[in-house]
């Protein structure tokens, strides 16, 4: 036994305790976006960059509707609430109103340059020679006595070409109108006011999640006692983020129960003593500290997913700790020293091989694998440690007197594969697996579909609907990605674009579409639209101001200048054109062109195809192809982690007997997606993920195989049987998760591991027995 060892593990694991202290001073800092584990696109940097930042700008929002049969009620309501959560440190600020200060400065840096902004409509009308049409909609807006237009604008302005403009521009197809400051829609009787804003924190961190759900429940309770019969819809990625980290916890707290009532029945009934179950226990926990810290130390926060994936190698320590237990099953010379040194070769191979395995993984671009990578290499490391120094110098108990029945149980497995009598029946349990695996490789559907990541809640899905419809806002799944070197660059392909665009939609291919240079056109077009209005109407400035009843200088002077986007803040720009803005550095800028009611994806593809600086976006297409690419690299990494392992267990055993050894692993790794293909499971990133684990526990029995002969053998297969029983009450039971890629993960590990201990006898070899120890 080493003393050098033990202070070792001492040190590392009080290092351990004092980093999780430390970073867990405000918390746990559990990321719950699933999309965060991925690595940024694979297509071109300025549309990755482009993608990161709108996802960062659709996820940062938080929408309620506040209803009411009377809308004073549901105002009042409604403002409330939006200072609530303002006072509560959810919203940076609430917008409740329709910001008629800003509509009052963004007319205010409009107006000088109202002979320079025209409509797509009325700049063809004038294009054409139908300046007419323009004039006479001036004077029935003038004369009639519903006019919204008065004495000053109508000087200033004879032909309404800024009011004109704007409401072209800023067409509002949202049934939301303003009303005493704020904007509602009635619906069956009842009044909807509208209350946003952007978030204060982080909507995947689980701190501020539990505080956002805090404050809203608690003010929609006390709306409910003063003002009565009130309801408020919500939507919002902090919600959706609470509700899977809280089914995930839920789901982790069943789940963990049950392993844990299993691991307490396995100790008591095989051991039939508390020592090894405390010492199990403190295994699992020096792990799982050890993953923990590394992980929180390098990355500063953890993936929900390399939690649930590295706590779950971790479960690999409660294996390292059965092989040692078994031990005491030896009667002859059976001290805590020697049950260390028996188990020192394997538990060392199986390390170093699952170790080398993950530091293949962790040179993966991808900031997921490299958490699960780190998680998993430390802890297991930390584990490791524990068993081999630290449980010696705790362990003083005696070798166990009973357990016959337990090993000579625990051989059966063994002596199928190995007794010449059991020869017929290898062959056709072979021949059926071979059968059922082609037959199921055949059957193998791949599914890379985002939105089966996570089961939404019916709930949540149900209020968002709601909201959209009584908003009348379009759920919006397409849009361009316009790139240049300056904004007068992008505005002026926007416009190119739009000529297109504006065909699709006159065939109905496309429902409409939304972009900066609606509102703010290039310089090129605002010099156009003021030539034509010289052109065209300033020849009729007279007259109409004659029939209007004006005299005096005539009202249109030139700007200094022409209107330029760098004029307007993003504040200042309307709502539906500030979020199209995605963002500006030195030499580049990319805006963003919203589609919707898309019908022809084919027709928008040969848009983005006739130029490099346009990029057509679907984020569920392209977050389901980044899940498809790295699916695809998570099983190439896989392979390359076999022959980095094979490599290195061809130091102790030679070309051919590595590949023996290895075998039993990779053949579960092969047969788990063929055999579940068989049963409708798709072939998702997470299956290939959990084929990871597979191949580390999968590697450890047949290791443990290798390196046992004699009654050691005995020992060995018993201890692999209890490993595998543990294994599967952890993780067997996350394939009943609601969760999608929970339940991918724990199915495939219920399928992989079960093959993995059924064919590990294989890596015997009993003709070259390993009496040489490590």
């Amino acid at each position: 036994m080493s003393r050098v060892g033990l202070w070792v593990y001492v040190s590392l694991l009080c290092a351990a305790i004092a980093v999780i202290g430390w970073r867990l001073q405000d918390g746990l800092p559990l990321d719950t976006n699933i999309v965060a584990m991925l690595p940024q696109s694979d297509r071109a940097e300025w549309v990755a960059r482009a993608e990161a930042a709108e996802r960062t700008q659709g996820t940062d929002q938080l929408i309620a509707l506040v209803g009411h049969a009377d809308f004073e009620t549901a105002r009042a309501a409604a403002l409330e609430l939006g200072q609530a959560l303002v006072d509560g440190g959810i919203l940076k600020s609430a917008q409740s109103d329709t910001g008629l200060s800003t509509l009052k400065h963004l007319n205010e840096i409009l107006f000088p340059h109202r002979t320079e902004l025209l409509s797509e409509g009325d700049r063809r009308l004038l294009a054409t020679g139908q300046e007419q049409v323009l004039i006479d909609r001036a004077l029935v807006q003038i004369l009639s006595p519903l006019s919204l237009a008065d004495a000053e604008l109508i000087r200033r302005d004879p032909f309404l070409l800024l009011p004109n403009y704007l409401s072209a521009s800023t067409e509002n197809r949202s049934k939301l109108l303003s009303r005493a400051n704020v904007l509602a829609v009635e619906e069956k009787g009842k009044w909807y006011v509208l209350v946003r804003g952007k978030l204060v924190g982080n909507p995947f961190d689980k701190g501020f999640q539990t505080r956002t759900l805090q404050v809203f429940e608690d003010t929609a309770r006390k709306l409910g006692k003063s003002h009565g019969d009130i309801t408020i819809l919500k939507t919002g990625a902090v919600f959706y983020g609470e509700h899977a980290y809280r089914q995930a916890e839920n789901e982790a707290g069943f789940i963990g129960m049950i392993s844990l009532i299993g691991i307490i029945v396995l100790n008591f009934f095989v051991f039939r003593s508390f020592q090894p179950l405390a010492l199990s226990l403190l295994a699992i926990a020096s792990g799982i500290a050890g993953g923990l810290a590394v992980t929180l130390l390098f990355f500063g926060t953890l993936q929900l997913l390399a939690l649930v994936f590295g706590a779950g190698l971790i479960g690999i320590s409660v294996d390292y700790a059965f092989h040692y237990f078994c031990e005491r099953f030896k009667k002859e010379n059976s001290v805590p020293a020697a049950r260390a040194r028996a188990i020192r070769s394997g538990l060392t191979l199986g390390l170093v091989s699952s170790v080398l395995g993950f530091i293949t993984l962790a040179l993966t671009p991808f900031p997921g694998l490299q958490q699960i990578a780190l998680f998993s290499a430390s802890g297991l490391t930390l584990a490791y440690l524990t068993v081999l120094y630290a449980f010696p110098y705790l362990d003083r108990a005696k070798p166990f007197t009973h357990g016959d029945k337990f090993l000579a149980f625990s051989m059966l497995l063994h002596h199928f594969w190995w007794r010449p009598e059991h020869r017929k029946w290898r062959y056709l349990l072979v021949s059926l697996l071979v059968l059922a695996g082609l037959f199921g490789a055949t059957r193998i559907v791949v599914d890379d579909d985002v939105r089966r990541l996570q089961s939404l809640p019916q709930a949540l899905q149900a209020e968002e609907q709601a909201i959209r419809l009584l908003a009348g806002i379009e759920n919006q799944t397409h849009r361009f990605f316009v790139r240049g070197s300056n904004t007068e660059e992008v505005l002026q392909t926007e416009e190119a674009l739009a000529i297109d665009l504006a065909a699709l939609r006159a065939s109905g291919k496309i429902g409409n579409y939304r972009m900066i240079s609606q509102f703010v056109p290039s310089r090129v077009r605002q010099l156009e639209n003021q030539k034509l209005i010289d052109e065209t109407l300033m020849p009729k400035l007279d007259e109409q101001m004659a029939v209007i009843g004006l005299s005096g200088a005539p009202p249109y002077h030139r700007a200094d200048g022409v209107l330029t986007l760098d004029q307007l803040s993003a504040a200042a720009l309307p709502g539906l054109f500030s979020q199209l803005r995605i963002y500006t550095t030195p030499g580049i800028v990319v805006h963003a062109v919203t589609l919707s009611g898309v019908n022809d994806r084919t027709a928008l593809s040969a848009l983005a195809e006739k130029s490099e600086n346009i990029a057509l976006i679907s984020q569920a297409d392209s977050l389901s192809k980044t899940f498809g690419a790295y699916r695809l690299r998570a099983l190439i990494m896989l392979a390359i982690a076999y022959c980095v392992v094979w490599v290195f267990l061809s130091l102790r055993y030679g070309i051919f007997g590595s590949i023996k050894v290895m075998m039993p692993s990779m053949s579960a790794v092969l047969l788990a997606p063929c055999l579940l293909a068989l049963t409708g499971e798709p072939f998702t990133f997470f299956n290939a993920m959990s084929l990871m684990l597979i191949f580390a526990i999968g590697l450890d029995y047949a290791l443990f195989n290798r390196e046992s002969s004699g009654e050691r053998q005995r020992r060995a297969m018993l201890a692999n049987g209890l490993s595998t029983i543990s294994t599967l009450l952890a993780f067997g039971l996350l394939s009943l998760s609601e969760t999608f890629a929970i339940h991918a993960f724990g199915i495939t590990i219920l399928v992989g591991i079960t093959l993995a201990y059924v064919l590990a006898p294989l890596a015997s070899d009993l003709d070259h027995p390993m009496t040489e120890p490590l």
